[in-house]
C-alpha cells in the first residue's frame, strides 16, 4: 500500500485499529495475569572429568552433557523411580548450562510445588547415577565424566509468573497487526468515498476543491457561511481557492447549479459560500434557493419569512420584489419563499426558464441551491437549464454508489465537483491558523434585518463607489472583502 493509501486508511479507520489494538492488548494482559500458577524447582550438578590411572582426563563438552541430561538415558530411569510416564515427565524439564562453568541446572516446572521439587531432584539424581556408574550402558566402558549433585532441589515457595510486559508487548503487536488487517478488509468492503481522486473518477470531471473540516466555536451559527464567521480559517481559504479555479469557467450571465447525491452532504453550505466568495471578488451574484422541499438559504443568511421562488413561479410576486440584499455587496438572495400546495411541481413549469433568463440579465452569476439528485427530480430538471453543475461530496457521508447514480442522472450537464470534509492540505492551500478573524468594519451582520425593496429600482444594491467592470483577478479577490461596489448597471427592470 502506498504512503497516501496508508495515511488515508489510518485517517478513516484509525478508531477501528485503535479499538482492536486496545481489546487484544487487554485480553493478553488478562490471560497473562489469570494464567494457572506454576512452581519451579531446580537442582544443580557439577560435571568434571573422571580421573583414572594412566589416562588423560577429558574435559566435559557441556553441550553434549545438556543433550544427555534431556535424553531417555536420564529421563527413563527417573520416570520409573517416580512411577510416571517418561513423555509426561520430560514435558516440564528444562536443563541449562552455566556460562564459563561445568555446571548443569535441572529445573522442573509444575502446577504443584511438591511435584516440581520431587521431579527436579529425581532427574538430577538419575543423571548423576548415569555419570558415576562403573560401567556404561550394556556393560560397555565406563563414562569419561563424573557428576556431583551440589544443590538439592528445594521446595519452591512462590509461583513463577511471566513478566506482564511480555504479555503487553505481544498483545500490542498482535493487536496492531489484527487491527490493520481488519481495517484493510473493512475499507475494501466499504462503499464510502476514498478521497478526492476516487471522487474525481466517479465524477468523470475535475474536483475543483477540497474543503477541510471546520472547527466551530461555541455559540457560532453552524449555518452561517464560513467566509463571514471565520474568514481566515482553512475552510474559508478553501472556498476562495474554489472561486479561483471556477473563475475561468464562468462567462457573463452564467448559471451554476449546486447539488449533491443524497441529503446532509453540505450542498447549501457549498452554495452559500461559493456565492459569497464570488460576490467578494467583484462579481454580481444572485443565490437562488431552488430546494423547495427543505429550503435552508434563508436560515443560513438570517432572513425571515419573505416571498421567494415559489411566489415568483406562482406569479404572485414579481422577481424584482422577491430579491433580498445579501450580507456582502453585490450578493442578492432569492429564497424559497412561501410553500404552497403543488410547490413540488413549480420547478417543472414553463415559468422557470423565464425566471432564470431574467435573473441572468441582472447579474454575472446565478448560483442555485437544489435538492439532492437521488431524492427528487428537481436537480435533473434544473441541470438541463444551467451552464454548470457542481456535485458536492462529503468524505464522511457520501457513498460511491450514490455518487455514481447521481452522475448517471446528471450526465447531460457539465459536471464539476467539491469535496467537503476533505483532509487538511488536500485540494486547497489553507493557512495553518484556525482562529477566526473579526469581520471587517462596515460589513452588515448576517443577523441584521434585510433591506426589502419597496420598488423595483430599490431591489438593486446601493452603489457606494464606482469601480471598473473589468473582472478582478484571483490574486486580488480576497482584498475586496467587504468593499461596496456597483452592480455594473444591472437592475431589475421597472
Amino acid at each position: 500500500m502506498s504512503g497516501g493509501g496508508s495515511a488515508r486508511l489510518i485517517r478513516v479507520h484509525g478508531w477501528w485499529i485503535l479499538l482492536v489494538t486496545v481489546l487484544v492488548t487487554a485480553a493478553a494482559y488478562a490471560v497473562g495475569t489469570t494464567a494457572p500458577r506454576e512452581f519451579r524447582a531446580a537442582a544443580i550438578v557439577v560435571v568434571e572429568p573422571r580421573v583414572r590411572a594412566n589416562t588423560t582426563p577429558v574435559p566435559p563438552d557441556m553441550g553434549t552433557e545438556k543433550q544427555l541430561a534431556q535424553s531417555g538415558l536420564v529421563v527413563d530411569p527417573a520416570a520409573r523411580r517416580l512411577g510416571v510416564d517418561p513423555g509426561h515427565l520430560a514435558g516440564g524439564l528444562s536443563v541449562s548450562v552455566a556460562p564459563d562453568a561445568d555446571v548443569l541446572t535441572f529445573a522442573y516446572t509444575d502446577g504443584d510445588a511438591l511435584t516440581a521439587q520431587r521431579r527436579a531432584q529425581a532427574l538430577a539424581e538419575a543423571y548423576v547415577d548415569y555419570r558415576n556408574a562403573d560401567d556404561g550402558p550394556g556393560g560397555g566402558p565406563a563414562p569419561t565424566q563424573r557428576a556431583t549433585l551440589v544443590t538439592d532441589a528445594a521446595l519452591p515457595g512462590a509461583p513463577v509468573r511471566r513478566p506482564v510486559t511480555v504479555d503487553l508487548g505481544l498483545g500490542l503487536l498482535l493487536g496492531l497487526l489484527l487491527g490493520a488487517g481488519t481495517a484493510l478488509v473493512r475499507d475494501r468492503l466499504s462503499d464510502r468515498l476514498r478521497g478526492r481522486d476516487d471522487f474525481a473518477r466517479l465524477l468523470g470531471g475535475p474536483v475543483l476543491a477540497g474543503v477541510p473540516r471546520e472547527r466551530r466555536r461555541r455559540g457560532e451559527d453552524p449555518g452561517r457561511p464560513v467566509l463571514l464567521r471565520a474568514p481566515h480559517s482553512p475552510a474559508a481559504e478553501a472556498y476562495r481557492y474554489l472561486r479561483s479555479r471556477l473563475q475561468p469557467l464562468l462567462g457573463d450571465n452564467t448559471t451554476v447549479l449546486v447539488t449533491s447525491a443524497d441529503g446532509r452532504e453540505g450542498r447549501t453550505t457549498a452554495a452559500a459560500n461559493l456565492a459569497t466568495a464570488l460576490a467578494q471578488s467583484g462579481r454580481g451574484v444572485i443565490l437562488v434557493d431552488a430546494d423547495l422541499c427543505r429550503p435552508r438559504v434563508a436560515a443560513a443568511f438570517g432572513l425571515g419569512d419573505h416571498p421567494g421562488l415559489c411566489d415568483v413561479l406562482a406569479r404572485d410576486v414579481p422577481v424584482g420584489e422577491a430579491l433580498r440584499h445579501g450580507p456582502v455587496p453585490r450578493l442578492r438572495l432569492l429564497t424559497a419563499g412561501q410553500r404552497a400546495p403543488g410547490a413540488a411541481d413549480l420547478l417543472g413549469s414553463a415559468r422557470l426558464p423565464q425566471v432564470l433568463r431574467t435573473l441572468r440579465g441582472w447579474c454575472d452569476v446565478v448560483v442555485l441551491d437544489c435538492s439532492p439528485v437521488l431524492a427528487v427530480s428537481d436537480a435533473i430538471v434544473l441541470a438541463q437549464l444551467c451552464d454548470h453543475v457542481v456535485l458536492v461530496g462529503d468524505l464522511r457521508r457520501s457513498t460511491r454508489g450514490s455518487v455514481a447514480r447521481a452522475v448517471a442522472e446528471l450526465s447531460r450537464g457539465r459536471l464539476l465537483g467539491i469535496l467537503l470534509n476533505a483532509p487538511r492540505g488536500r485540494g486547497a492551500p489553507a493557512p495553518r491558523g484556525d482562529d477566526p478573524a473579526p469581520v471587517p468594519p462596515g460589513l452588515p451582520a448576517v443577523g441584521s434585518a434585510p433591506v426589502a425593496p419597496t420598488s423595483p429600482a430599490s431591489a438593486a444594491p446601493v452603489p457606494a463607489a464606482p469601480v471598473s467592470a473589468t473582472p478582478v483577478s484571483p490574486a486580488r479577490a480576497s482584498t475586496l472583502y467587504g468593499s461596496a461596489v456597483s452592480d455594473n448597471g444591472r437592475q431589475p427592470p421597472p
